[in-house]
């Protein structure tokens, strides 16, 4: 039977928690450094507190050390994957094959999707390099996807929801070209999220300061089931940066689409356990959203982009009628109610987004504003990007996951044990000698009682499904002995369940020549130290060339390529509009790019900067 990972992403120790509360299978965090995202460091004993509390459910935990290494750092990052080894982790994420040349501890190898894992060739190679999961690269549709899984047999994880890449996972520069600030070592200056300016050959202002390269965010809710037979089998959320209440609710979301399937689905199981309540009904469209694209799944070339903003515009929620001083008053849609304390925005006439906080409802349609207003004309429609009451529902104990329990208290001679059996099939017994046992005078009342107390399993993580009660000498307990007997058996599940169980075995003088796609990529193949240029040169690779992040000099070079096509949304595609392809060119700030094509593999690319 196939099992099915749900992943989360946790910024810190609290939305990792929140994640594995809200459902999740697996959470994905950063360490104390290395973790391509410098903004959201982990110490290692918030590391080991989320794998512990992940363990109890069966859940996994996987930390990423997926930037690109130089020397020194390869040294420190080795160092580091074994403290987290020490700490309880389960899969490293990595993208510096440098690492695959010297020792690692016996954990899980995920190639992450910085390694632009698109081709099954590629995939293939990380299978045979030890790898045991594939984070595919998000360009890819159900087809290409299909390919991969017919010739690999390594576990394929997909990104199902969040932010998306303007470039090809993993070979984006752009931020690098005209900041310093490397992507692929965690400092992504996100360009594609500031305005452009797209010009022809001539000069001619086509677009000025739009968002060009801003695309949507991606949300495959409809697709699940289309990814699991495509051979999906770990479901992404991306947001390393996103609060906890984004956490919890896009993967409560998640949770209930995936268990839907499988419902209904023999061939399936869950790869982690317990039940999730939450106060709270998911809705992703009230948690922070570009505007939401499949991207490429079914091969339907669309405009990726939203050109108009590069944030949360937030849910349509009406239009305004009037405007009195401070006082807005709207005509709400049907079902929309407004709170005290949303945020409003609306587009203002030279198309810039604007917004503010709501300070008071009145009459439940009119918004009064504390900071002063522009005029805003009437019939402009309005978007809430934050629901208050929607965001007070997500604080706290609102997500709350539960392992059933079943508990068999039986009575020897002399002695009672009380046996604890969940539902991921661990078991623990604890026995308690009675040196002067008591007899009960109250058959009736001894039984509630024993109910009562063994059935406090208070803040565990536990939920009782079964109490069995055999009762051969109907021994009188003191309460103080109950409650220690059934502490003493939680804490010895807890203990079995933190235990690492497995260890991965890794062979490097097993791994096979690169494939003929990756035996000459340039800068591309991002070696940034002399660990990653042997590996590449020792299996095969015709050349080592380093990484564009390193110090030398740097000709006009494609620095970004894209499945977005500016040809296509301007409606300048030589296939479908059937126009004569004509040069056109990038501004972002001073920087100036040229963009050029390949309509074979339907790309688009960045040459750059212009000198």
């Amino acid at each position: 039977m196939r099992t099915i990972e749900l992943l989360a992403p946790a910024k810190n120790l609290e939305c990792g928690l929140a994640a594995i509360d809200s459902g999740a299978d697996a959470v994905y965090i950063g360490g104390p450094s290395f973790g391509a995202r410098v903004n959201a460091p982990n110490s290692l004993e918030d590391i080991k507190k989320l794998c512990d509390y992940a363990h109890l459910f069966g859940a996994r935990i996987h930390v990423t050390v997926n930037t690109i290494l130089n020397d020194e750092e390869l040294k420190k990052a080795r160092e580091l994957t074994f403290k987290l080894y020490d700490a309880g982790v389960d899969a490293l994420i990595i993208q510096d094959l440098g690492l695959l040349n010297g020792p690692l501890p016996p954990l899980e190898l995920h190639a992450s999707t910085q390694q632009n894992n698109q081709t099954p060739e590629k995939v293939l190679f990380l299978e045979q390099a030890g790898f045991s999961q594939v984070v595919l690269a998000r360009e890819l549709s159900l087809k290409e996807i299909r390919a991969i899984r017919e010739k690999t047999s390594v576990k394929l994880e997909a990104f199902i929801h969040g932010a998306l890449c303007v470039g090809l996972s993993g070979r984006c520069y752009l931020s690098a070209a005209v900041t310093g600030r490397s992507a692929n070592r965690g400092e992504c200056a996100q360009l594609c999220r500031v305005k452009q300016s797209l010009f022809d050959a001539q000069g001619n202002v086509l677009a000025r300061d739009k968002y060009l390269l801003s695309m949507r965010d991606l949300n495959q809710s409809a697709n699940i089931e289309e990814l699991i037979d495509a051979g999906i089998s770990s479901f992404k959320i991306e947001g390393r940066l996103k609060d906890v209440s984004y956490v919890r609710n896009i993967t409560a979301y998640y949770r209930n689409k995936i268990d839907e399937i499988l419902k209904r689905r023999q061939d399936l199981m869950r790869s982690s356990f317990g039940t999730t309540t939450t106060a709270f009904t998911p809705d992703p469209n009230k948690s922070f959203n570009r505007g939401f694209t499949e991207y490429n799944t079914h091969e339907e070339k669309a405009n990726y982009a939203n050109f108009d903003a590069p944030g949360f515009v937030g849910v349509k929620i009406g239009k305004l009628i009037k405007q009195q001083g401070h006082d807005l008053t709207f005509k709400l849609f049907k079902n929309v109610a407004l709170h005290n304390g949303d945020s409003l925005n609306y587009y203002q006439k030279s198309g810039d987004l604007d917004g503010f906080r709501v300070s008071l409802i009145k009459n439940g349609d009119t918004a009064e504003i504390f900071q002063d207003l522009p005029k805003i004309s009437p019939n402009t429609v309005f978007y809430r990007n934050k629901d208050a009451e929607f965001e007070k529902s997500l604080e706290g104990n609102s997500s709350i996951r539960k392992l059933a329990l079943e508990l068999v208290y039986t009575e020897k001679d002399g002695e009672t044990v009380l046996e604890g059996k969940d539902e991921s099939g661990d078991h623990a017994e604890i026995s308690l000698k009675l040196e002067q046992a008591q007899i009960a005078k109250d058959f009736d009342k001894l039984q509630k009682n024993l109910q009562a107390k063994l059935s406090r399993l208070g803040d565990s993580v536990y939920a009782l499904k079964d109490l069995k009660l055999n009762l051969k000498h109907h021994y009188f307990i003191p309460q103080s002995l109950l409650n220690g007997l059934r502490r003493d058996l939680i804490a010895k599940l807890y203990a079995g369940k933190i235990i690492r169980k497995t260890v991965t075995e890794h062979h490097p003088d097993l791994i096979p020549d690169l494939p003929l796609s990756e035996q000459s990529l340039g800068f591309n193949a991002n070696i940034y130290n002399e660990s990653a240029k042997n590996f590449y040169l020792n299996h095969g690779a015709k050349e080592a060339v380093p990484a564009y992040e390193t110090k030398r000099m740097h000709d006009e070079e494609i620095v970004l390529t894209s499945k977005h096509c500016l040809r296509y949304c301007f409606k300048l595609c030589p296939l479908r509009d059937q126009v004569r392809p004509q040069d056109l060119y990038l501004e972002i700030g001073k920087s100036r790019f040229k963009l050029l094509f390949d309509c074979k593999k339907c790309l688009m690319m960045l040459k750059g900067p212009l000198k």
